[in-house]
Order: C-alpha cells, then sequence, then structure tokens
C-alpha cells in the first residue's frame, strides 16, 4: 500500500483501483437559497444546523466580518437573528472563526487571534475562557499544540460530556513529532479542563516525507454512529482511521475511490521547498478530504478532490474537481459522483440533512444585484444505477 524510497518520496498507493462497483450515484434533489444582508456574504466560515427545545431547526453561520452568528430558519428559509460579540473588553471575542451551539445558554466559539475556546451565551455574554495553548509560558506551544482552521467539514463535535475539536500541523512533521504531536483537544463540559489525543499515522507522514503547504496535513474528522469514535479522513490516504476518542490506537478500513491514483508526497526535502512546488503537487495528486456519516440513509460520504495530472502552470487548484464517493455503513463502496469543480462548489460548508447531502453552490452571476445576494444550497440524494 505504501512505499519510501531514498529520496525520502512518499508513494500511497491505491489497490482497489478500477475494481470497485458502482451501484449508487448521487443526484440533485432540490436548491435552497438565504437572502443576505449588506453585511454578511456567500461562503461563510462555518454553518451548523441547531435543533432547539422545540424541535425546530435553525440554520446558522458565523460572519467574521461584524464578530457575529446569523440564525434562519431552515424550513422556511426566513431570517431570525443574529448574536453578535464585541472585539475587546471582557465580554470580547477578537476573532470568531468557529462555534459550536450546544443551547443558547451554551455557546462555545472558537477565538482566533487568542487561540482559545469562548463559552458564551445568547445575551453575548463571556461565561468561561478556556486556552489551547496547552502551556501557556511555551513560546512555541505550536510546535506541540495543533493549529485550528475550524469550517463545516471539521466541526467542533460533542460526544460523551466533551467537545472535541480536531486542529493540525500546517507543515511536514518531524519525526519525533509524531511521537508528541496531538491534533484533537477534547474539552470537558463540565470541568472546562482540555486534553489532547491522537496521532498522526507514521506510515503516512513519517520517513521524512515532505508534506508542506498544510493542505495535506489537515485532518477531517466525524463522530462515529456508536458515539464513542472518531472517524478521521487524512487526505494522503485511501484509507479512513477509526479510534476510540481515548485511545491511541487505530483500526483502518479501506474508503477509496475507485479512480483515484498514486498520491506522493514532494520530491524535496521538507522546509526547502517553494509555493510553486507545494502547489503543483497539491494539483496534479488526488487528495481526500471530508467525511460525513448520512444517519438518515446509513450512508458514508468522502470528498475527493480529484488530481489533474497534466496540469500547467496556469491551471489553479480550483480547478480540481471534487467527486463524493457513497460507502455503507460497513465502508461498502457503493459508487461515487463528480458534481464539478472547486470554482462552483464551496465543499468545505457541507452537511447532512433528512433532505439529504447539502453542499454549498457557487452563484456566477451574485454580483449583478448587490441587494439581492443569497447563500445557496444544493442537495443532493441517492440514486440506484
Amino acid at each position: 500500500m505504501l512505499a519510501a524510497c531514498s529520496t525520502n518520496v512518499v508513494k500511497v498507493k491505491n489497490e482497489k483501483k478500477g475494481k470497485l462497483h458502482p451501484v449508487m450515484k448521487l443526484e440533485e434533489a432540490m436548491v435552497k437559497k438565504m437572502l443576505l444582508d449588506s453585511v454578511s456574504a456567500p461562503k461563510p466560515q462555518s454553518i451548523q444546523i441547531f435543533q432547539d427545545s422545540t424541535g425546530v431547526h435553525h440554520f446558522t453561520f458565523i460572519n467574521r466580518y461584524d464578530n457575529s452568528i446569523y440564525f434562519y430558519n431552515y424550513e422556511t428559509l426566513k431570517f431570525e437573528r443574529k448574536i453578535k460579540w464585541e472585539r475587546l473588553g471582557s465580554n470580547g471575542i477578537r476573532k470568531s472563526d468557529g462555534y459550536y451551539i450546544k443551547n443558547m445558554d451554551s455557546i462555545y466559539v472558537y477565538n482566533l487571534i487568542v487561540n482559545e475556546i469562548v463559552l458564551t451565551n445568547h445575551k453575548s455574554k463571556i461565561l468561561k475562557r478556556i486556552s489551547l495553548k496547552g502551556d501557556e509560558d511555551n513560546k512555541t506551544w505550536y510546535l506541540n499544540y495543533p493549529n485550528y482552521y475550524p469550517k463545516t467539514v471539521t466541526p467542533l463535535i460533542e460526544a460523551g460530556g466533551k467537545l472535541l475539536f480536531t486542529g493540525a500541523y500546517y507543515n511536514s512533521l518531524t519525526e519525533s513529532m509524531l511521537d508528541n504531536f496531538r491534533f484533537n483537544a477534547q474539552i470537558d463540559l463540565k470541568l472546562n479542563n482540555v486534553v489532547f489525543h491522537h496521532l498522526y499515522p507514521k506510515e503516512l507522514y513519517g520517513h521524512g516525507s515532505n508534506w508542506d503547504g498544510g493542505l495535506l496535513t489537515e485532518v477531517f474528522p466525524e463522530l462515529h454512529p456508536d458515539g464513542d469514535k472518531l472517524i478521521y479522513s487524512f487526505p494522503v490516504s485511501h484509507d479512513l482511521y477509526i479510534t476510540e476518542i481515548n485511545s491511541t490506537h487505530y483500526k483502518k478500513v479501506y474508503a477509496g475511490s475507485n479512480f483515484a491514483g498514486t498520491i506522493s508526497s514532494i520530491d524535496r526535502p521538507p522546509k526547502n521547498t517553494s509555493n510553486e512546488i507545494i502547489l503543483d503537487n497539491y494539483i496534479k495528486n488526488d487528495s481526500y478530504s471530508a467525511i460525513k456519516y448520512d444517519k438518515f440513509r446509513k450512508v458514508y460520504y468522502r470528498f475527493l478532490l480529484k488530481g489533474i495530472p497534466n496540469a500547467t502552470k496556469s491551471t489553479k487548484w480550483q480547478d480540481k474537481p471534487i467527486a463524493i464517493i457513497i460507502m455503507d455503513e460497513n465502508f461498502k463502496y457503493l459508487g461515487e459522483t463528480v458534481i464539478g469543480n472547486m470554482n462552483d462548489w464551496n465543499w468545505e460548508n457541507s452537511f447532512v440533512t433528512k433532505e439529504g447531502l447539502n453542499i454549498e453552490y457557487i452563484e456566477k452571476d451574485f454580483k449583478k444585484d448587490l441587494e439581492k445576494v443569497y447563500l445557496t444550497l444544493k442537495i443532493f440524494t441517492l440514486k440506484k444505477i
């Protein structure tokens, strides 16, 4: 499955390429549009569907421009309210960059500038600040603790009385880091203390391999339907890695594409790589991303950003086609569908509802009428081939 040569290039092979048999595909079923105001825009950083105590489903998203969370009714698509925070002072959040709504009295917001989780409420009152830096006196904390880039497909996850927040190391990892760098922060919701779990797999990120640039060291989590395990999708692996929340051991399951080829690290020493080389490697390689479980249909969706082997200097990373692999609840391959490329879809804003798989669609002509700008969702459902 994997080999390392003397030049420290790691090649992750897809042994099942061309051997899988599709029986299902995704097809577009409906479109939802939410009218935005003058200080919000399409492609928000993070989205959450929040079900309140009355059973109403709210479509919420974070607006980094005015430091707020917007609420829409997911069924009627009507704007309801927003919760806004100051940037300074005792009730300030300098830069909101991700969030999790447990209830209206317990809203957890990631404060990017300070690298902390802020516990707040619907009245914008700060109740608690929880540092994610580990040792506060350690000026090189970022070498030992994750950085975070929260978005809809890398959400804060509640499980077992904890809030699980998956980060990453956005460069090549040294061999020594592979034994110590834990990318999953676990916040006890009663004690508000933080412990860190889960290491990068050595077979993927060891051997002196160069995965510089951050795009191929990002980690995509999903809560296992059992509720006590996490499923990780690493961009460079055709497998998924499953672990109990507090465990140090992974179980691997194949979850690859019928068309993805060998994924190769950069043929240069780490930290000696230009942005041009990093981008060229990313564009030409297949790379996996989000993994989402659909409890309504008991299937998994895994996103693949397909490589462009014949890419030229004029090829953009947004030109990579997006495929979505469908698997049953036991990770058996059911099929895959190419929906377009990253010029058309903001796949980072993808989530599951009873209607289907929601993905943000990028309207090409939204600038024609600046008085009516919408956030657009296209919803996919399963169809037998």
